[in-house]
């Protein structure tokens, strides 16, 4: 299994993505996340939200729901703690996407628009689903799914670490792997600029993580607007 990852604060002053990996024996945690809040309250509570997935990880290291369940819980708990120390903090929050893998087999799960793309013969097979208006209105037929990239809706959450409603973070079922399986975890800011077919196109072309992950921020940089956001990947082959 090989892994890179990127994190860019790309046309903003502060750069409120974080990426993390954590190895215990054959278990290796990611996790990914971006901040929300402002006033660089953002980056801590993407650092929190990271920290606290990697920490509850390390203490107990399983591959399986419900202790991927438990390290995003324990992500959560960090944040709220820190958000009730003062007013000024008291609206920062942070989507989490999270994966945990011996190579073999892998659980993940997320929390708002941050994405885990899980390819397979070189295909994505599977995506995760935004927890957003924008998501919402293609699950209604309103939009494509491609057209959640161009939603003035794309932004506005339904869900993320740090929501003082009914936390309800989607936690993927346990899936067996094979040789040249791989994954895609990254912030909006990443997918809003690499559609799915250059992530496979990208895929194509590369024999490392390193080269499928460079082939990605070719289309990236190609995109990108003058202001983009900040945008962080993981690229893991196994």
């Amino acid at each position: 299994m090989r892994s890179v990852s990127i994190s860019n604060r790309g046309g903003r002053e502060n750069n409120e993505d974080c990426v993390r990996k954590e190895k215990v024996k054959e278990l290796v945690c990611f996790a990914l996340c971006d901040g929300l809040g402002g006033h660089a309250y953002g980056e801590i509570a993407s650092k929190l939200v990271a920290d606290g997935v990697c920490a509850a990880f390390k203490a107990n290291p399983h591959l399986t729901e419900t202790s991927m369940r438990e390290y995003i819980e324990n992500a959560r708990n960090a944040l709220e703690h820190e958000r009730f120390l003062g007013r000024e903090k008291a609206d920062m929050s942070s989507t989490v996407v999270a994966l945990v893998t011996d190579g073999l087999s892998a659980v993940w799960a997320n929390a708002g628009d941050s994405r885990l793309y899980r390819l397979s013969g070189g295909k994505i097979k599977e995506v995760t689903r935004d927890h957003s208006i924008a998501y919402t209105e293609y699950e209604s037929g309103l939009i494509s799914y491609d057209g959640i990239r161009r939603s003035f809706n794309q932004n506005k959450l339904t869900q993320c670490v740090g929501t003082l409603s009914v936390f309800n973070p989607d936690i993927y079922s346990v899936t067996d792997l094979k040789k040249g399986d791989a994954f895609l975890m990254c912030s909006d800011g990443f997918w809003e600029f690499v559609a799915e077919r250059d992530i496979e196109k990208a895929f194509s072309k590369a024999e490392t993580p390193r080269e499928w992950l460079s082939g990605m921020l070719d289309c990236l940089h190609k995109n990108k607007t003058k202001y983009n956001d900040n945008y962080s990947a993981i690229a893991i082959i196994i």
